[in-house]
Protein backbone atom coordinates (compact mmCIF):
# COMPACT_ATOMS: atom_id res chain seq x y z
CA UNK A 1 0.00 0.00 0.00
CA UNK A 2 1.44 3.34 -1.05
CA UNK A 3 1.23 6.01 1.63
CA UNK A 4 1.88 9.76 1.21
CA UNK A 5 2.93 11.34 4.50
CA UNK A 6 1.66 14.77 5.60
CA UNK A 7 0.20 16.29 8.70
CA UNK A 8 -3.22 17.76 9.00
CA UNK A 9 -4.36 19.85 11.97
CA UNK A 10 -8.04 19.90 12.86
CA UNK A 11 -9.04 21.46 16.18
CA UNK A 12 -12.69 20.51 16.13
CA UNK A 13 -14.48 17.92 14.05
CA UNK A 14 -18.24 18.04 14.13
CA UNK A 15 -20.65 16.21 11.87
CA UNK A 16 -24.30 16.78 12.73
CA UNK A 17 -26.91 14.52 11.24
CA UNK A 18 -30.69 14.59 11.55
CA UNK A 19 -31.50 13.43 15.10
CA UNK A 20 -32.86 9.89 15.17
CA UNK A 21 -34.45 8.45 18.29
CA UNK A 22 -35.77 5.18 16.98
CA UNK A 23 -36.72 1.67 17.94
CA UNK A 24 -35.00 -1.28 16.36
CA UNK A 25 -33.42 -4.71 16.31
CA UNK A 26 -35.75 -6.77 14.16
CA UNK A 27 -37.90 -5.97 11.16
CA UNK A 28 -41.44 -7.10 10.56
CA UNK A 29 -42.98 -7.02 7.09
CA UNK A 30 -46.12 -4.92 6.80
CA UNK A 31 -49.16 -6.69 5.38
CA UNK A 32 -49.54 -6.51 1.60
CA UNK A 33 -52.57 -4.22 1.85
CA UNK A 34 -50.24 -1.57 3.26
CA UNK A 35 -48.17 -1.21 0.11
CA UNK A 36 -44.96 0.77 0.16
CA UNK A 37 -45.15 4.23 -1.34
CA UNK A 38 -43.05 4.75 -4.47
CA UNK A 39 -40.97 7.89 -4.00
CA UNK A 40 -38.37 9.26 -6.39
CA UNK A 41 -35.81 11.76 -5.15
CA UNK A 42 -32.88 13.48 -6.78
CA UNK A 43 -29.52 14.74 -5.61
CA UNK A 44 -29.81 17.59 -3.14
CA UNK A 45 -33.17 16.54 -1.69
CA UNK A 46 -33.78 17.94 1.79
CA UNK A 47 -36.02 17.86 4.81
CA UNK A 48 -37.46 21.29 5.59
CA UNK A 49 -38.89 22.24 8.97
CA UNK A 50 -42.38 23.68 8.52
CA UNK A 51 -45.05 24.19 11.17
CA UNK A 52 -43.55 21.69 13.57
CA UNK A 53 -42.85 18.91 11.08
CA UNK A 54 -40.32 18.00 8.41
CA UNK A 55 -41.45 17.96 4.78
CA UNK A 56 -39.49 16.58 1.83
CA UNK A 57 -38.34 18.87 -0.95
CA UNK A 58 -36.86 17.58 -4.19
CA UNK A 59 -34.23 19.57 -6.10
CA UNK A 60 -34.40 20.21 -9.84
CA UNK A 61 -33.18 23.00 -12.14
CA UNK A 62 -31.90 25.17 -9.27
CA UNK A 63 -35.24 25.05 -7.42
CA UNK A 64 -36.85 23.05 -4.62
CA UNK A 65 -40.26 21.41 -5.02
CA UNK A 66 -42.34 19.95 -2.20
CA UNK A 67 -42.96 16.19 -2.40
CA UNK A 68 -46.53 15.09 -1.65
CA UNK A 69 -45.95 12.36 0.93
CA UNK A 70 -46.63 11.63 4.57
CA UNK A 71 -43.20 10.03 4.98
CA UNK A 72 -40.13 11.68 6.43
CA UNK A 73 -37.26 10.13 4.48
CA UNK A 74 -33.87 9.92 6.18
CA UNK A 75 -31.89 7.91 3.62
CA UNK A 76 -32.56 7.14 -0.04
CA UNK A 77 -30.94 4.86 -2.63
CA UNK A 78 -31.83 5.91 -6.18
CA UNK A 79 -30.71 2.73 -7.95
CA UNK A 80 -33.22 0.59 -6.05
CA UNK A 81 -35.74 3.26 -4.93
CA UNK A 82 -35.13 1.98 -1.40
CA UNK A 83 -35.36 4.28 1.60
CA UNK A 84 -35.52 4.62 5.36
CA UNK A 85 -38.46 6.69 6.56
CA UNK A 86 -40.58 7.78 9.49
CA UNK A 87 -44.37 7.53 9.25
CA UNK A 88 -46.66 8.49 12.13
CA UNK A 89 -43.79 8.19 14.58
CA UNK A 90 -42.73 4.71 13.41
CA UNK A 91 -39.64 3.80 11.45
CA UNK A 92 -39.62 1.73 8.29
CA UNK A 93 -37.37 0.27 5.61
CA UNK A 94 -38.76 0.19 2.06
CA UNK A 95 -37.03 -2.19 -0.35
CA UNK A 96 -38.27 -3.81 -3.57
CA UNK A 97 -41.70 -2.23 -2.97
CA UNK A 98 -42.05 -3.98 0.40
CA UNK A 99 -42.23 -2.12 3.69
CA UNK A 100 -40.66 -3.38 6.92
CA UNK A 101 -41.11 -1.87 10.35
CA UNK A 102 -38.28 -1.65 12.86
CA UNK A 103 -39.92 -2.22 16.20
CA UNK A 104 -37.50 -3.37 18.91
CA UNK A 105 -35.50 -1.37 21.41
CA UNK A 106 -33.17 1.58 20.88
CA UNK A 107 -30.48 1.56 18.25
CA UNK A 108 -28.12 4.04 16.62
CA UNK A 109 -26.03 4.44 13.52
CA UNK A 110 -28.75 3.20 11.16
CA UNK A 111 -27.50 2.94 7.57
CA UNK A 112 -28.85 1.70 4.25
CA UNK A 113 -26.42 -0.25 2.08
CA UNK A 114 -25.67 0.76 -1.52
CA UNK A 115 -28.56 -0.52 -3.68
CA UNK A 116 -30.62 -1.04 -0.52
CA UNK A 117 -30.09 -4.75 0.00
CA UNK A 118 -29.21 -4.44 3.70
CA UNK A 119 -29.69 -2.20 6.70
CA UNK A 120 -27.24 -1.97 9.58
CA UNK A 121 -27.14 -0.41 13.02
CA UNK A 122 -25.80 -0.76 16.56
CA UNK A 123 -27.72 -2.01 19.58
CA UNK A 124 -26.73 -1.82 23.23
CA UNK A 125 -25.99 -5.40 24.30
CA UNK A 126 -23.59 -4.94 27.22
CA UNK A 127 -21.81 -2.58 24.88
CA UNK A 128 -22.55 -1.57 21.32
CA UNK A 129 -23.04 -4.44 18.89
CA UNK A 130 -23.29 -4.09 15.11
CA UNK A 131 -26.22 -5.85 13.47
CA UNK A 132 -26.96 -6.30 9.77
CA UNK A 133 -30.30 -7.38 8.28
CA UNK A 134 -31.07 -8.46 4.75
CA UNK A 135 -34.16 -6.79 3.33
CA UNK A 136 -35.90 -9.95 2.12
CA UNK A 137 -39.06 -11.93 2.89
CA UNK A 138 -37.53 -13.32 6.08
CA UNK A 139 -35.82 -10.10 7.16
CA UNK A 140 -32.94 -12.39 8.06
CA UNK A 141 -30.15 -11.19 10.32
CA UNK A 142 -26.63 -11.73 8.99
CA UNK A 143 -24.20 -13.30 11.44
CA UNK A 144 -21.09 -11.15 11.78
CA UNK A 145 -18.22 -13.43 12.82
CA UNK A 146 -15.84 -10.61 13.65
CA UNK A 147 -12.76 -10.69 15.84
CA UNK A 148 -12.70 -6.88 16.10
CA UNK A 149 -14.02 -4.61 18.84
CA UNK A 150 -15.48 -1.67 16.90
CA UNK A 151 -14.73 1.79 18.26
CA UNK A 152 -18.05 3.46 19.02
CA UNK A 153 -20.21 3.55 15.90
CA UNK A 154 -17.33 4.22 13.53
CA UNK A 155 -18.41 2.26 10.46
CA UNK A 156 -19.89 2.63 6.99
CA UNK A 157 -20.67 0.63 3.86
CA UNK A 158 -17.66 -0.09 1.65
CA UNK A 159 -19.66 -1.57 -1.24
CA UNK A 160 -22.93 -3.44 -1.86
CA UNK A 161 -21.99 -6.45 0.27
CA UNK A 162 -19.15 -5.17 2.45
CA UNK A 163 -19.04 -3.07 5.61
CA UNK A 164 -15.99 -1.22 6.86
CA UNK A 165 -15.22 -0.30 10.46
CA UNK A 166 -12.47 0.91 12.74
CA UNK A 167 -11.46 -1.04 15.81
CA UNK A 168 -8.96 -3.27 17.55
CA UNK A 169 -8.61 -6.99 16.85
CA UNK A 170 -8.15 -9.55 19.62
CA UNK A 171 -4.44 -9.77 18.71
CA UNK A 172 -4.20 -5.97 19.39
CA UNK A 173 -4.08 -5.03 15.70
CA UNK A 174 -5.38 -1.46 15.47
CA UNK A 175 -6.87 -0.40 12.16
CA UNK A 176 -9.58 -0.36 9.51
CA UNK A 177 -11.26 -3.64 8.65
CA UNK A 178 -13.73 -4.77 6.01
CA UNK A 179 -16.24 -7.59 6.38
CA UNK A 180 -17.78 -9.24 3.32
CA UNK A 181 -21.29 -10.51 4.04
CA UNK A 182 -21.16 -13.07 1.20
CA UNK A 183 -17.83 -14.71 2.02
CA UNK A 184 -17.85 -13.91 5.78
CA UNK A 185 -14.26 -12.77 5.34
CA UNK A 186 -12.81 -10.07 7.59
CA UNK A 187 -9.78 -8.21 6.23
CA UNK A 188 -7.41 -5.56 7.57
CA UNK A 189 -7.10 -2.80 4.96
CA UNK A 190 -5.25 -0.14 6.97
CA UNK A 191 -3.15 -0.60 10.11
CA UNK A 192 -2.34 2.10 12.66
CA UNK A 193 0.95 1.83 14.51
CA UNK A 194 -0.29 4.36 17.05
CA UNK A 195 -3.25 6.64 17.70
CA UNK A 196 -6.81 6.13 16.56
CA UNK A 197 -9.44 7.16 14.02
CA UNK A 198 -12.10 9.77 14.78
CA UNK A 199 -14.09 9.88 11.53
CA UNK A 200 -14.96 7.44 8.77
CA UNK A 201 -16.94 7.94 5.57
CA UNK A 202 -17.31 5.82 2.47
CA UNK A 203 -17.91 7.41 -0.93
CA UNK A 204 -18.22 5.81 -4.35
CA UNK A 205 -14.48 5.78 -5.08
CA UNK A 206 -12.84 6.56 -1.75
CA UNK A 207 -12.77 5.79 1.93
CA UNK A 208 -12.15 8.93 4.01
CA UNK A 209 -11.03 8.97 7.63
CA UNK A 210 -9.52 11.23 10.25
CA UNK A 211 -6.44 9.83 11.97
CA UNK A 212 -5.09 11.20 15.25
CA UNK A 213 -1.68 10.21 16.64
CA UNK A 214 -0.38 10.27 20.21
CA UNK A 215 0.80 13.88 19.79
CA UNK A 216 -2.77 14.82 18.79
CA UNK A 217 -1.71 15.55 15.23
CA UNK A 218 -4.59 14.91 12.84
CA UNK A 219 -4.53 13.64 9.28
CA UNK A 220 -7.41 13.45 6.83
CA UNK A 221 -6.71 10.38 4.71
CA UNK A 222 -8.32 9.11 1.52
CA UNK A 223 -7.98 5.48 0.41
CA UNK A 224 -8.67 4.84 -3.27
CA UNK A 225 -10.93 1.77 -3.33
CA UNK A 226 -9.62 0.61 -6.71
CA UNK A 227 -5.90 0.47 -5.97
CA UNK A 228 -5.89 0.84 -2.14
CA UNK A 229 -3.45 3.76 -2.36
CA UNK A 230 -3.52 6.25 0.54
CA UNK A 231 -3.23 10.01 0.28
CA UNK A 232 -3.12 12.65 3.02
CA UNK A 233 -5.32 15.39 1.62
CA UNK A 234 -4.05 18.49 3.47
CA UNK A 235 -2.05 19.82 6.40
CA UNK A 236 -3.87 23.14 6.79
CA UNK A 237 -7.39 22.34 8.00
CA UNK A 238 -8.34 23.53 11.47
CA UNK A 239 -11.96 22.36 11.56
CA UNK A 240 -13.72 19.82 9.34
CA UNK A 241 -17.46 19.24 9.29
CA UNK A 242 -18.20 17.24 6.15
CA UNK A 243 -16.39 16.19 3.00
CA UNK A 244 -17.43 14.73 -0.36
CA UNK A 245 -15.54 13.63 -3.47
CA UNK A 246 -16.54 14.82 -6.94
CA UNK A 247 -14.76 14.39 -10.27
CA UNK A 248 -11.47 13.50 -8.61
CA UNK A 249 -11.52 16.46 -6.21
CA UNK A 250 -12.69 16.86 -2.61
CA UNK A 251 -15.01 19.52 -1.23
CA UNK A 252 -15.54 20.22 2.45
CA UNK A 253 -17.23 22.59 4.86
CA UNK A 254 -15.04 23.67 7.73
CA UNK A 255 -12.38 26.15 8.76
CA UNK A 256 -8.81 26.76 7.69
CA UNK A 257 -6.11 28.18 9.95
CA UNK A 258 -6.62 31.92 10.54
CA UNK A 259 -9.78 31.88 8.43
CA UNK A 260 -13.57 31.65 8.77
CA UNK A 261 -15.91 28.73 8.26
CA UNK A 262 -16.56 28.30 4.57
CA UNK A 263 -16.74 25.93 1.62
CA UNK A 264 -13.38 24.67 0.37
CA UNK A 265 -12.01 22.58 -2.47
CA UNK A 266 -9.01 20.23 -2.31
CA UNK A 267 -7.38 19.78 -5.70
CA UNK A 268 -3.97 18.12 -6.06
CA UNK A 269 -3.49 18.56 -2.29
CA UNK A 270 -3.98 22.32 -2.65
CA UNK A 271 -6.88 23.94 -0.74
CA UNK A 272 -8.91 26.80 -2.19
CA UNK A 273 -11.62 28.74 -0.42
CA UNK A 274 -14.70 28.94 -2.66
CA UNK A 275 -17.12 31.17 -0.73
CA UNK A 276 -16.23 34.53 0.81
CA UNK A 277 -18.80 37.29 1.52
CA UNK A 278 -21.99 35.72 0.15
CA UNK A 279 -23.56 34.25 2.11
CA UNK A 280 -22.25 35.93 5.26
CA UNK A 281 -22.50 32.72 7.29
CA UNK A 282 -22.08 29.10 6.23
CA UNK A 283 -23.66 26.53 8.54
CA UNK A 284 -20.77 24.15 8.08
CA UNK A 285 -22.19 21.54 10.44
CA UNK A 286 -25.08 20.95 7.99
CA UNK A 287 -22.67 19.41 5.51
CA UNK A 288 -22.83 19.62 1.73
CA UNK A 289 -24.15 17.77 -1.32
CA UNK A 290 -23.44 17.73 -5.04
CA UNK A 291 -26.41 18.16 -7.38
CA UNK A 292 -26.91 16.32 -10.67
CA UNK A 293 -25.02 19.03 -12.58
CA UNK A 294 -21.95 18.96 -10.36
CA UNK A 295 -22.76 22.12 -8.40
CA UNK A 296 -22.19 22.09 -4.64
CA UNK A 297 -25.14 22.70 -2.30
CA UNK A 298 -24.68 23.98 1.25
CA UNK A 299 -26.66 25.69 4.01
CA UNK A 300 -26.09 29.25 5.20
CA UNK A 301 -27.58 32.68 5.81
CA UNK A 302 -26.75 36.21 4.71
CA UNK A 303 -27.89 37.83 7.98
CA UNK A 304 -25.69 36.80 10.88
CA UNK A 305 -28.46 37.62 13.36
CA UNK A 306 -31.24 35.68 11.63
CA UNK A 307 -32.50 32.38 13.02
CA UNK A 308 -33.51 31.30 9.52
CA UNK A 309 -31.31 29.65 6.93
CA UNK A 310 -31.33 28.99 3.19
CA UNK A 311 -29.71 26.56 0.77
CA UNK A 312 -27.08 27.96 -1.56
CA UNK A 313 -25.37 26.59 -4.64
CA UNK A 314 -21.71 27.02 -5.53
CA UNK A 315 -21.96 26.72 -9.29
CA UNK A 316 -19.50 25.38 -11.82
CA UNK A 317 -19.00 28.92 -13.16
CA UNK A 318 -17.77 29.86 -9.63
CA UNK A 319 -20.85 31.95 -8.83
CA UNK A 320 -22.98 31.50 -5.69
CA UNK A 321 -26.77 31.56 -5.85
CA UNK A 322 -29.72 31.11 -3.47
CA UNK A 323 -31.80 28.05 -4.41
CA UNK A 324 -34.37 27.89 -1.58
CA UNK A 325 -36.54 30.11 0.54
CA UNK A 326 -35.75 30.53 4.23
CA UNK A 327 -36.58 27.99 6.93
CA UNK A 328 -35.79 27.41 10.57
CA UNK A 329 -34.01 24.15 9.68
CA UNK A 330 -32.84 22.29 6.58
CA UNK A 331 -31.43 18.75 6.64
CA UNK A 332 -29.89 17.08 3.60
CA UNK A 333 -31.28 13.58 2.98
CA UNK A 334 -28.60 10.87 2.93
CA UNK A 335 -28.69 10.17 -0.81
CA UNK A 336 -26.99 7.46 -2.86
CA UNK A 337 -27.00 7.01 -6.63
Amino acid sequence: MRYTKKRIFICVFIFIVFPLLVLGCQEEKISSNNAAEVIQLGKGAVLKSEEGQYNIYNYRDYKYYKVDTQSTILAYDKSSNSYICIEHGKHFIVYNHNKYIIKDEKYEGLKLSPHGKYISYFVDDNGLKLKVFKNDEKNSEIDINSDVSISGTLYDWYDDNTIVYYGVKSDKTNGLFTYNLITNKEELIYALEEGYLAYLKGTGDNLLFLQINLENDKELVAIDKKNKNCNILSNEIEELNDVISLNGNFYFTGKMKDDSKSLYKIEDNDIKRLVFDFPAVINAEKGLKADSEGNILFVGKNDIYSEYEKIYSYNKDKSVSVVSDEAIDYVFIDYRE
